[in-house]
């Protein structure tokens, strides 16, 4: 299932993000410690070469709930796509679906290793993010479509140009401790408020129950 930009645009209420942006509460856990950390090692190199690919994608990992596996040997091709994105270059449809082969078949995956390449670029793209936008289930062929993979970084690019943004976006980084982009920031409000309500259970339970969705 694809999504468009105007699905996102229409389907969540402005008001609603900007309400979410003041009421969450910070749980300080081991993504905060590993965060800046995975930023920079990418920011620290000139180039990304196969040797910085597999790291990275390996660490990427460590905030996924499955075990990596390459499915591909297009390392040459993805090398060229991870270096256009750390200069700013969106990957095609196309592209994405390569890296995506490469990587376990996994877009969300693939998301975060471009969001640690260039985070002024690219969102982080999960379960619990499509769920706050699109109120559906992240089946995997909705989470793994590259085109609204895309449609979502349009979204992203239209909130975070609203000039109520820049409150919230600031307010989210004082509260968390450390600088983030603004991509990141709107998408930290989707990941709090986009898990998945278990009937009967705590929300201690529940919140157990998601993590290492990210």
């Amino acid at each position: 299932m694809q999504h468009n930009f105007d699905d996102f645009k229409n389907k969540i209420f402005l008001d609603k993000f900007f309400h979410d942006c003041e009421n969450y509460k910070v749980d300080k856990q081991t993504y905060d410690v590993s965060y800046p950390e995975f930023l920079n090692y990418f920011s620290n190199l000139k180039n990304i070469t196969k040797h910085n690919l597999v790291i990275g994608i390996n660490f990427t990992y460590g905030w996924m709930p499955t075990i990596f596996d390459f499915r591909s040997y297009n390392f040459d091709e993805a090398v060229e796509i991870l270096n256009n994105a750390k200069k700013g270059v969106i990957p095609s449809v196309y592209q994405l679906e390569l890296l995506k082969g490469l990587f376990n078949n996994s877009l969300v995956g693939t998301a975060k290793l471009l969001h640690f390449i260039n985070p002024e670029k690219f969102a982080i793209w999960d379960s619990r993010v499509y769920r706050y936008l699109t109120e559906k289930e992240p089946y995997h062929d909705r989470i793994g479509n590259c085109e609204t993979y895309l449609s979502f970084l349009t979204f992203c690019d239209f909130l975070t140009k609203r000039n109520e943004f820049e409150k919230a976006h600031k307010s989210i980084c004082d509260k968390f401790g450390y600088a983030m982009t603004k991509l990141r920031t709107a998408e930290v409000i989707m990941y709090i408020n986009g898990g998945k309500k278990k009937v009967g259970k705590s929300s201690k339970q529940t919140a157990q129950s998601n993590k290492g969705q990210h």
